[in-house]
């Protein structure tokens, strides 16, 4: 292969290649005329332009493909934002028919309970770490006129008690708390005991009214509400209904499994009662 290119053949093809690029170059100069010879070299070079216009096109579909998929790029980065947004959107419409849903309750909270004092309604803002019992935190305290022990409520039943206060915030102790104990009664029926939270109940955010008669006329489906009998809670309010009636550990008295009446597991607002009529005379006798 060396030798061809310092043979004499090799020489006269670099010498055609020069002229032909020298009467090209000559035909640009003379402003589009071309000389008459111009025609054999076009025959002769038809097969090279045949050859550099397919490898031209194709260089420019690369390119059109290359530029359209950058374009596609953009276009779908620009949808994946709008569609960001849109969700969000979503997010804060659901939010927002919650709230106004929830405020439409505790209206008819008031509306229902004249005597009782409400604070603004409370928004939950975090829940207490390693918790069985689903306690947490809203954001509303002390300088909301809310203190410890007041009762913590939405419009479809008894959520729990303010169990600790600061000026901005505080914690809500959920009726699933063995801790808390609620004097209760059924609506309908002469029964009553205490409702407290239990913990193999709490998994499933339950509770349990104890102390119950080995005749107890208690059913699944019963309404069962608080009573006057602890003094920290306003006669009346909804706790929940039955699910069960099971024998205590001891088979000497049997207990009702209460399904609260509050979502607890989907809660995102709450209402404080600051006070209520009876209040001052159950603090002073307890």
């Amino acid at each position: 292969m060396g030798g061809f290119f310092r043979s004499k053949k090799f020489r006269i093809i670099l010498c055609i290649i020069a002229l032909l690029i020298g009467v090209m170059l000559y035909a640009v100069t003379q402003r589009g005329y071309t000389l008459p010879t111009t025609g054999v070299i076009g025959t002769v070079l038809k097969p090279v332009r045949a050859v550099s216009n397919q490898i031209s096109s194709a260089v420019q579909d690369t390119l059109q493909v290359f530029t359209r998929a950058q374009s596609y790029q953009t276009e779908n980065e620009q949808l994946r934002q709008r569609v960001a947004e849109l969700e969000n959107q979503l997010v804060d419409y659901h939010k927002t028919q919650q709230e106004l849903a929830d405020l439409e309750g505790f209206m008819g909270v008031k509306e229902d309970h004249e005597d009782y004092v409400l604070s603004d309604p409370c928004t939950i803002i975090g829940y207490v770490e390693n918790d069985p019992f689903h306690g947490f935190y809203i954001d509303k305290g002390s300088r909301d006129g809310i203190a410890v022990y007041d009762p913590v409520v939405t419009a479809e039943g008894l959520v729990g008690i303010i169990s600790e206060i600061s000026e901005t915030y505080a914690t809500v102790e959920t009726i699933c708390s063995p801790e808390l104990s609620i004097g209760a009664e059924a609506s309908n029926k002469s029964e009553s005991g205490i409702v407290e939270g239990e913990v193999a109940l709490s998994a499933d955010y339950l509770c349990r009214m104890i102390y119950l008669e080995k005749d107890t006329t208690l059913e699944a489906g019963d309404l069962i509400t608080t009573s006057n009998s602890v003094g920290i809670f306003p006669q009346g309010y909804l706790i929940g209904s039955v699910q069960s009636i099971e024998p205590m550990e001891s088979g000497l008295s049997y207990y009702a499994v209460i399904r609260p009446s509050v979502d607890l597991e989907n809660l995102t607002n709450v209402i404080v009662i600051t006070d209520f009529a009876g209040k001052e005379q159950q603090d002073a006798a307890d």
